[in-house]
């Protein structure tokens, strides 16, 4: 292990240091230094972009009102209509492409 010789100082609110000091301790690392050391050489920032995500979320927020629809239709009719599976079975395989693409997106930026 390297001697360490240089010292580097930077300037944090009371709530950062907070957070450092949590952050620190979840990790398991010795020293507050420790940990910063740790981030800095070895960790990554991630600029992710939410577009996906926030395209799944409205997606997933309409395949639930349409859920709904059906349950509802279901329960006042007592028949369950090919339309509303081919309906669920294309949103549910978007859902998952959606996922895998984001899933992917996320592996490449950990590598």
């Amino acid at each position: 292990m390297d001697k360490k010789y240089i010292k580097i100082t930077f300037r944090v609110t009371e709530n950062e240091k907070k957070i450092i000091e949590i952050k620190a301790k979840k990790a398991g690392v010795k020293s507050i230094s420790s940990y910063l050391r740790r981030i800095a050489v070895k960790g990554i920032i991630v600029n992710y972009e939410n577009q996906g995500l926030l395209n799944l979320m409205k997606g997933m927020r309409g395949i639930q009102t349409n859920v709904n629809q059906i349950a509802m239709r279901v329960n006042s009719t007592n028949r369950v209509y090919d339309e509303d599976f081919k309906y669920l079975k294309k949103v549910m395989k978007d859902i998952w492409q959606q996922l895998e693409s984001i899933q992917s997106s996320l592996h490449s930026i950990c590598q």
